[in-house]
């Protein structure tokens, strides 16, 4: 039996409803409620709140397919996947968006430092970019094979080795600020905005950020920012678990560390996408360039004694999370529909005036960001692969889980 997407030809000309040019900055593990933006006090993010203020704040955009790359499945090829496969590449039958982009002349871009677009996986979501780059050393990258003899350790702080053995070896070759993945994704985006924005008709350039997921390693002066009185080993890799402090897993004051060590790492990446911004309005691109800020998921730290992503419900630190888009000529404010993540995919094609040649999941935002409709959508999904499904509206979630083995073997079609 052979199974088939439905297909359509490309139009062509593209019918453009939109600017010229977009940009997405995808930050992993972005905490809504941390931001400035989004009535966050705890933690410091003056570049994020600083372009907020001159964009649409979506205020019930959520999750859809979790964890990291699922997520990006939702982005770069629209379509939910966790109902019926685990994490994965992308199938054979399915198409990102940068594959039509390219065939219009639309020149892709991805930056990033994400190793889990390099591993088995998510090894093909790259491969219809045009150009890419990765900037290596970041969580589970296999970059070096030993420690740096020369200049051990600075200036990255001691920090307690977690389970990440590969980040172990590869900290000890960061000898300033920019030598952290972080900076060096966002310094390399701003980079190839000054040499390429002006040479190409229009583009699309994707930052995968994998800042501020963990390890939540920062040098000084970030390290002390929210934490001066700690005198141990960094903690830096935060524990997956449920009843974390209640459990003995960590201490309270443990518990309270590895928060401002997000902080930490959340407050540098934010001052990183700042130059960025400096960047964008240097060489005047606000005129005919989009800019969508999103994440692929929250992160708890805390709350409701949870830590990670574990098997749980999908509680609002978790689901509920930022979107910030930019569009030339669109009012800045708020916009309280519901959006989830294959919105996005929508989106970028409803910007570049192309249609998909497969069946996608997505809603255009550009109703929205220009006042033509308050809604879009009345429910969305949300879930990880063999555990809890939701359905959400905005204002309530319902939840379904496995309960007992009788629920398995879990079906996948891949």
């Amino acid at each position: 039996m052979t199974l088939t997407a439905p297909h359509r030809e490309l139009p062509g000309p593209p019918n453009r409803r939109g600017p010229a040019n977009v940009i997405v900055v995808l930050l992993d593990s972005l905490n809504r409620h941390m931001l400035g933006s989004y009535g966050g006090r705890e933690f410091e993010t003056p570049h994020l709140d600083r372009f907020a203020a001159s964009a649409m704040r979506f205020e019930r955009h959520f999750v859809g397919s979790l964890p990291c790359m699922p997520a990006r499945h939702d982005i770069l090829v629209g379509a939910q996947d966790f109902l019926w496969r685990p994490w994965g590449s992308i199938e054979l039958w399915e198409e990102p968006i940068t594959q039509p982009l390219r065939e219009q002349g639309v020149t892709t871009m991805l930056v990033t430092d994400h190793p889990h677009l390099f591993e088995t996986g998510g090894e093909n979501y790259h491969t219809e970019f045009r150009g890419w780059e990765y900037l290596r050393g970041h969580e589970s990258d296999p970059w070096k094979t030993r420690p740096d003899p020369s200049w051990i350790g600075s200036p990255a702080l001691p920090a307690s080795a977690g389970h990440g053995a590969a980040y172990n070896t590869s900290r000890t070759w960061f000898r300033t600020e920019l030598d952290f993945p972080g900076p060096r994704t966002m310094q390399t985006a701003s980079q190839w905005l000054r040499e390429n924005a002006g040479a190409h008709e229009r583009f699309l350039l994707f930052i995968d950020e994998f800042d501020p997921h963990e390890p939540f390693d920062t040098p000084a002066p970030w390290a002390d920012r929210y934490d001066p009185d700690w005198t141990g080993d960094r903690i830096i890799w935060p524990p997956y678990s449920v009843d974390t402090v209640a459990s003995g897993t960590l201490t309270a004051r443990e518990a309270q560390h590895i928060r401002a060590n997000y902080g930490a790492k959340l407050s540098m990446i934010d001052h990183w996408f700042g130059r960025l911004l400096d960047t964008v309005d240097a060489l005047g691109l606000r005129e005919n360039t989009a800019i969508i800020v999103c994440t692929d998921h929250g992160h708890y730290l805390g709350e409701r004694d949870i830590f990670g992503k574990p098997g749980v419900p999908l509680y609002e630190p978790l689901g509920h999370t930022p979107l910030l888009v930019y569009l030339p000529g669109a009012e800045a404010g708020t916009c309280n529909a519901l959006t989830t993540n294959v919105d996005i995919n929508a989106t970028l094609y409803d910007l570049f005036g192309i249609e998909p040649r497969i069946r996608t999941h997505g809603r255009s935002l550009l109703p929205l960001l220009r006042g033509e409709s308050r809604s879009i959508r009345d429910w969305a999904l949300a879930g990880v692969y063999g555990r809890w499904v939701h359905v959400i509206d905005g204002e309530r979630k319902y939840a379904r889980a496995p309960v007992d083995a009788s629920n398995l073997p879990l079906a996948m079609w891949s």
